[in-house]
């Protein structure tokens, strides 16, 4: 049996995880002292000012499908008050499906000082415990490209169990591949880097690496994986649904990766 959290709004989740957004560049220092400070997760950016053409609403929806991921149990949007991305609007479309939505204004706030005092106080009232509840099945996301026999045969392990497989492996960067598993709404990701990339992960949701057998690269770090590429399908299943459960991957307890927020067009 698998079990999650009923994250709100958001639906089942596998973990249960805050997210402090800064909504624009300006914000990125704030948003880590606070997550400190509350036991949140945040990210670093460079975006929300400056941006043009296709990336402001492009960007814009990238953090709302942040914010609505069912990992989230509510969120925070820090901004600064006169980014082009305005973060009253981002928060208002945030809010208007997902309501465990809050967000402080840093210009609004009294300085940082003030900011940081404020945005604790509202994290804090955001968080609410959820027990633990069974999850009927799992959104599986395959990151990367496994060997076609490797796939099918987790495709079919997973399906026989009720669970989604979801595959993104247009880039060669996994970070952008993962963007498009966080809009699937992936529970968990299974990722497979190419033979020259060392493993990375996600804060938001569990990573779960796969070292490909002949890389020599992957081999040295062998350690900093968590299994090979001559795993069977079913014992890698049993691997993801045990990470499901709660058991933290490797890039999980090493706080490995970081979430990249795709853009089209260079700007400054």
């Amino acid at each position: 049996m698998i079990t999650g959290y009923f994250n709100g709004s958001r639906g089942l989740g596998v973990r249960h995880h805050q997210l402090i957004l800064p909504s624009v560049v300006c914000s990125t220092h704030l948003s880590k002292k606070v997550a400190i400070a509350v036991d949140a997760i945040t990210f670093s950016h460079q975006h929300g000012c400056a941006i043009i053409g296709p990336d402001v609403a492009g960007v814009n929806d990238f953090f709302i499908a942040l914010a609505g991921h069912p990992n989230v149990q509510s969120t925070l949007v820090l901004g600064l008050g006169c980014e082009t991305l305005q973060g009253n609007e981002l928060t208002d479309a945030i809010a208007n499906k997902y309501s465990e939505t809050e967000y402080v204004i840093i210009q609004e706030s009294a300085g940082m000082a003030g900011a940081l005092e404020s945005s604790i106080l509202r994290a804090r009232s955001l968080q609410k415990p959820s027990p633990r509840t069974e999850l009927d099945s799992l959104t599986i996301g395959i990151e990367g490209s496994p060997a076609p026999a490797e796939m099918t045969a987790l495709i079919k392990s997973a399906t026989a169990h009720g669970h989604q497989i979801v595959s993104s492996h247009e880039f060669k960067e996994p970070s952008r591949n993962f963007a498009e598993l966080i809009r699937a709404k992936c529970h968990v990701i299974v990722s497979f880097p190419d033979g020259n990339q060392p493993p990375t992960g996600l804060p938001l949701i569990p990573v779960i690496t796969v070292a490909n057998a002949n890389s020599p690269l992957h081999q040295a770090l062998i350690g900093d994986f968590d299994c090979s590429s001559d795993i069977s399908a079913d014992a890698l299943l049993a691997k993801i649904e045990s990470v499901a459960n709660g058991e933290m991957s490797k890039s999980e307890g090493k706080k490995v990766g970081d979430i990249v927020v795709p853009r089209m067009v260079r700007s400054v």
